[in-house]
């Protein structure tokens, strides 16, 4: 009966196949092991001290390796309880074979089982336990003959180069088929990713897309909220797509382009006027920086006059960064602002001023003398002592 495939159970547990092929030899290996075992004794019947012993022996080892084929078993355990069977084996050769046997180790009562527990804990554990397991039963077989001799010498040697084949075979089998398990998950990951990718451009993204273009044409809080509905669509065409894309790849305080994070507040706004390179900040800093920029344009809206524009201007110097909001309205003098911090009303001194301050930096307001104000945010890029 030729040996079964690998069961629903190896491949769930992600067994190479290769290694399910080896372990399906060994099983069918013991048996033959052991009808060449007792083929041998047969041949030396007449000269052994014990050919009952040596019988009920092999009778021992049969019924073993017809159990291990019967029911495959591979924990570390079991083999280790299959070395000790063989090497209790290799010592009986001593006392029941031939003596030519017993005092050369010309040959043994298992003949070439023994190397069934070597293959075994190195396909288990690698070339290093086949290493040590081949030492042992070297070391057993000298032990049998009574003295270091050429013929067991000559026989561990094959055994050492087989524990240690093995075991390299099967940690190579390991790392392949972990890289090809790892391959096959990335196949399906984006396998998935082109599904969902198209469910969500047919759906979420072109209501993204409709409510970008209906709110840039509708101007004044409906921009904004079209600025946000682009961005939305852009990082999630992007995260449906795999394109890297800074924004996402970033942490919680990761750093971030502060041009992307201020057309929220500028849209149908102010025109919001950046360098061509991005301007990189942490996350934390930019959300405070873009809430007191927008803080700065309801006051334009509030208190600047209908007709008037504003602007928001970004600068970026390197270990700092400067942003000014600048509007052309009837502008507001500085009495007035210190009478309406005292008042409670904090518009200026805590969601302006109050924010830069506690990023590390300063905002100050400019008044010019024909109407218009401009407050300059000035504030580091990191936090201070970050390196």
């Amino acid at each position: 009966m030729a040996p079964s495939g690998p069961t629903r159970r190896e491949v769930r547990e992600g067994e190479s196949l290769l290694i399910g092929a080896l372990w399906g030899a060994l099983r069918v290996f013991r048996i033959l092991a052991v009808v060449y075992a007792a083929w041998g004794a047969w041949v030396r019947r007449g000269d052994m001290a014990h050919p009952g012993a040596a019988l009920i022996i092999l009778a021992l080892l049969a019924l073993w390796a017809a159990y291990m084929y019967a029911v495959p078993r591979r924990t570390l355990g079991i083999h280790i309880i299959e070395l000790i069977l063989t090497s209790l084996t290799l010592l009986a050769t001593r006392w029941v074979d031939t003596p030519l046997a017993a005092q050369e180790g010309v040959t043994t009562i298992p003949g070439v089982y023994q190397a069934v527990p070597i293959s075994a804990i190195a396909l288990i554990g690698g070339w290093r336990a086949g290493l040590v397991v081949a030492v042992i039963v070297t070391a057993v077989m000298v032990a049998q003959v009574g003295q270091i001799d050429s013929e067991p010498l000559s026989n561990a040697g094959l055994l050492i180069m087989l524990g240690v084949c093995i075991g390299y075979g099967a940690d190579i089998a390991r790392k392949e088929h972990a890289a090809l398990r790892r391959a096959l998950a990335k196949q399906a990951e984006v396998a998935e990713r082109d599904r969902l990718a198209r469910t969500v451009h047919d759906g979420v993204l072109q209501a993204l897309a409709f409510i970008h273009r209906r709110g840039v044409d509708l101007g004044g809080e409906a921009a904004r909220l079209g600025v946000l509905a682009a961005q939305q669509e852009h990082q999630l065409r992007a995260l449906a797509s795999g394109v890297p894309l800074p924004e996402l790849e970033a942490a919680v305080d990761g750093p971030v382009d502060l041009r992307t994070i201020l057309q929220v507040p500028a849209a149908g706004m102010a025109t919001l006027v950046c360098p061509h390179e991005p301007v990189e900040v942490d996350l934390a800093r930019a959300r405070e920086v873009a809430a007191a920029v927008e803080s700065a344009l309801d006051n334009v809206r509030l208190h600047a006059g209908d007709e008037a524009k504003a602007w928001v201007l970004v600068d970026d110097l390197g270990a700092d960064v400067v942003v000014t909001v600048r509007d052309n309205g009837v502008g507001i003098a500085q009495d007035v602002i210190d009478e309406a911090a005292t008042r409670g009303r904090l518009g200026i001194s805590s969601s302006i001023q109050g924010r830069i301050q506690d990023l590390g930096g300063r905002a100050t307001y400019v008044f010019g003398p024909g109407g218009g104000t401009t407050v300059e945010m000035w504030l580091p890029k990191e936090v201070s002592g970050r390196v």
